[in-house]
């Protein structure tokens, strides 16, 4: 009652819906490494679709329970088979990822799991639930608020590479997703784009990238390069 009750004061903060607040979770039995590994490389060696479904949701619990109770470095994410991305101030937040096969023309699915860090150092982790794979993070200069700018890829199908980026906000034990994040959307996911961040201007850069193929190839208009500014905690178009 009492998280759900703060859930709701931040909520109210936030100005209602326009923030998801993720809080921790009741804490079941961390897996063994040795066991983790193992259904890390089952899922790898699996194909999307009804099958692996028990799997996968197994596979994110066991995640989250062991995140919230482990430090993994880069090393030791990759001995269990997971990918990794890191914050500036990787004691915050880090992003780990773990692979199956789409059974089609997409390749492989790429699921992330958020792990981070209150001030008082106890660690929390979620499984997100959209699909994409985090190469950079950048902490944000957002005065009185501790943010980050979380930029990836994901293939798509065959003639989409998915340019992705998340923007997570900590707070206290909190991680938030703003569902306005970029220019009123909750993620920027576009095809075949390349996605820069200048952090000398606050800027996000989303430029066409031919070598991949036709941007925004699933768009209705034809796509034209814009960058988005920070702006109050988001990423907005200059008016």
């Amino acid at each position: 009652m009492k998280k759900n009750l703060c859930c709701l004061l931040l909520l109210a903060l936030l100005g209602g819906p326009v923030s998801e607040v993720i809080a921790q979770s009741a804490s079941r039995p961390a897996p063994t490494a040795a066991e983790l590994k193992k259904n890390i490389a089952a899922a790898a060696a699996s194909t999307e679709g009804q099958s692996t479904n028990k799997l996968l949701v197994k596979l994110d619990r066991q995640l989250v329970a062991y995140l919230k109770t482990h430090e993994v470095s880069a090393a030791a994410a990759k001995k269990l088979g997971l990918g990794y991305a890191e914050s500036p101030d990787a004691a915050r937040l880090k992003v780990f990822s773990y692979s199956y096969s789409s059974g089609g023309t997409r390749g492989e699915v790429t699921q992330p799991i958020v792990q981070w860090k209150n001030q008082a150092g106890q660690l929390f982790a979620y499984a997100a639930h959209d699909e994409g794979g985090f190469e950079k993070i950048y902490k944000l200069a957002s005065p009185g608020r501790t943010q980050y700018l979380l930029l990836g890829n994901e293939q798509g199908s065959s003639i989409c590479m998915r340019g992705i980026a998340w923007l997570l906000e900590l707070k206290g034990d909190y991680l938030l997703l703003d569902k306005q994040a970029f220019d009123n959307k909750p993620t920027l996911d576009i095809c075949n784009v390349a996605l820069t961040y200048r952090a000398s201007q606050q800027a996000l850069v989303v430029a066409a990238d031919n070598d991949i193929g036709d941007p925004d190839v699933y768009g209705e208009e034809p796509f034209k390069p814009f960058t988005l500014y920070l702006s109050q905690g988001r990423f907005v178009r200059k008016r």
